[in-house]
């Protein structure tokens, strides 16, 4: 047993599975077992899956008759140890009919032992030992493993946290590429930008004074095309400026009610209706940067549009709200009628450069990402409730302000 567990420690952090397989043959080594299995428990298809597996005949016959992923639902004694946690040891297998025909039968295993295999604290799988001889282990056997499951445990936890420290820098790696790449090309798209609006202006001017509407009026949607690619610039170095600790804000009193009203006029439609309400008496005050607020209430109904179905209203309320700690703070919820949020996109909806619209429009997934940095960056907080099939509701939450001269209308 000192010789496995040494063994043991010898093995290097890698890929799980190559760990596992490792394991494996050392423990069929010591005991002389004509396979070793290491089961992981594989949710997507609820079952035990031998990730790991000695390097001998009987496990390639096991592999070939799928003997090596097994069902929670077809029971036998891989399932129960992995259910009940408790050592399973046996000398005459081929006469248990509680084990799988298939082990028994077509692998002609007479001897095993079996004991659970917990990583991190939790159930995770179990180790099986198996042998075409009968009465092959001994009770001192089922000790060894047992101890040996614990240390195997651990070894597999130690290759989980290296994967996952690999994944962890790979990414990070990428992200930081990503975002070196896409600032200097923002810099670079604001050089070519200017020059382009300065000739347009010219030839508008010259359509203006000949004219020529039609001219004009494809002018008006080249300039609103203009417009949205610099907003797009825009966005891309306000990300460079707030890593780099420069984004600057210009806080004073304002009214949160008129400019959220703004905000939704400018991004309503009659394809898409934005309909905003107070439930608050009075002025609803806050202070913060006008610009950068906009910018974030923007963003916010933006995206409730774009995800909304034709017709169907985005619903905007303005309210004031006191905490149980006597704390006041001004929210604006936005509501669509759109298709949802997965649960397993949920976690990541401000991320920089996620995005879950699928296909050719994705966009960078900056907006959401911007909208929570500058909450944050006003004392406050923008936080997402969504189902799928249910749409979507934005909560922005700002620190409630006083009236500058001394008067605080809000209830």
């Amino acid at each position: 047993m000192l010789q496995v567990l040494e063994g043991l420690l010898r093995i290097p952090a890698g890929d799980q599975g190559a760990t596992l397989t490792q394991v494996c043959d050392l423990i069929a080594a010591a005991s002389g077992a004509d396979k070793v299995d290491a089961f992981l428990y594989d949710a997507a298809r609820d079952s035990l899956v031998a990730l790991g597996t000695s390097t001998q005949p009987l496990s390639a016959l096991q592999r070939k008759l799928g003997l090596d992923v097994l069902p929670l639902s077809n029971a036998g004694r891989t399932v129960e140890v992995f259910r009940t946690g408790r050592t399973y040891y046996s000398g005459r297998v081929d006469a248990d009919p509680e084990e799988v025909k298939g082990i028994r039968e077509a692998l002609g295993v007479k001897s095993e032992i079996g004991v659970p295999l917990d990583v991190g604290g939790e159930r995770r799988g179990m180790l099986m030992a198996a042998s075409q001889k009968p009465d092959h282990f001994t009770a001192e056997d089922a000790r060894m493993l047992e101890t040996v499951g614990r240390w195997v445990g651990m070894v597999v936890h130690r290759a989980e946290l290296s994967e996952e420290i690999r994944r962890n820098a790979a990414e990070q790696g990428r992200r930081a590429g990503v975002e070196e790449l896409v600032t200097v090309l923002a810099h670079d798209l604001r050089n070519h930008l200017a020059p382009i609006g300065l000739r347009l202006e010219l030839l508008r001017r010259r359509a203006e004074h000949e004219e020529r509407d039609g001219d004009l009026a494809d002018m008006a949607v080249i300039y609103r095309s203009l417009g949205r690619l610099d907003g797009l610039v825009n966005d891309l170095l306000d990300v460079a400026r707030l890593d780099a600790g420069v984004f600057e804000l210009r806080p004073a009193v304002l009214d949160l009610t008129g400019l959220v009203r703004e905000c939704a006029g400018m991004l309503a439609t009659p394809e898409h209706p934005v309909h905003v309400s107070t439930q608050s008496e009075g002025a609803i005050l806050v202070s913060g940067d006008a610009s950068r607020l906009r910018q974030c209430l923007e963003n916010i109904v933006a995206n409730a549009v774009q995800k909304s179905p034709d017709r169907a209203e985005v619903a905007v309320t303005v309210l004031r709200e006191r905490q149980a700690n006597g704390v006041e703070t001004a929210l604006v919820e936005v509501i669509d009628q759109g298709p949802g949020i997965p649960a397993e996109i949920l976690p990541f909806v401000f991320d920089r450069f996620y995005s879950s619209r699928p296909g050719r429009r994705a966009g960078l997934g900056l907006g959401l990402f911007l909208a929570k940095r500058i909450a944050v960056l006003h004392g406050g907080d923008l936080k997402v409730l969504s189902e799928p099939g249910r749409g979507a509701r934005f909560t922005l939450r700002l620190p409630a302000a006083s009236d500058p001269g001394g008067r605080d209308d809000a209830p």
